[in-house]
């Protein structure tokens, strides 16, 4: 899956009835046209189809400066249901950023902006080794993944625990990013099934 699968509403809606639904929402609401001016990019387990029934919708936006994204989305979003906001310090690598939720209708939406373009953001690139994992791997692995996912593990630690990653499985995950689909498919040969 290449970058520009991710950017609109269209792999969304591709992904699962639960992602046809979630872009639905997301049109009649206009939220990526709302965040247009910060290039934002769908994220997160919906759009890659490993969402369980407490997942929310991710939206990762770049934002140049923070506060004034934090007076933009009050403006925009905060009369919202459910509307919150705070910063998130610097952890793991992960520049300081700002944490927007929401709920539209039903499905809670989770806005995360920093001064780092989306797609180059941990959770875009998460994301993108999580696609091609699953590709490789196919629907047995993503329904294991699911099925931890339900027990309350994360994401990233349910594919490290599956592929017995050590150490950090964000940075871990991250890390794959780098190898081709050759190398990552014999990486995940040696990986059980």
């Amino acid at each position: 899956m290449c970058i520009d699968h991710f950017r609109g509403l269209d792999g969304l809606e591709q992904a699962s009835s639960r992602g046809l639904s979630a872009a639905g929402i997301l049109r009649d609401y206009r939220i990526l046209e709302t965040l247009a001016e910060f290039d934002p990019v769908i994220a997160g387990t919906l759009p890659i189809g490993i969402d369980t029934a407490q997942s929310d919708i991710d939206i990762l936006c770049h934002a140049s400066d923070l506060t004034a994204f934090e007076q933009f989305a009050l403006r925009a979003f905060g009369a919202m249901s459910g509307f919150t906001c705070h910063e998130r310090q610097a952890t793991r690598n992960i520049r300081p950023a700002l944490v927007v939720r929401f709920t539209c209708d039903d499905l809670p939406v989770e806005i995360f902006a920093t001064d780092c373009p989306a797609t180059l953001q941990y959770g875009f690139v998460h994301m993108l080794v999580e696609a091609r994992i699953l590709h490789l791997m196919g629907d047995g692995f993503a329904d294991d993944v699911r099925a931890l996912k339900e027990t309350g593990v994360k994401t990233e630690p349910a594919f490290a625990k599956l592929l017995e990653i050590d150490g950090d499985p964000y940075i871990a995950l991250a890390n794959l990013v780098e190898l081709n689909p050759v190398e990552l498919a014999t990486y995940l040969s040696a990986k059980p099934r």
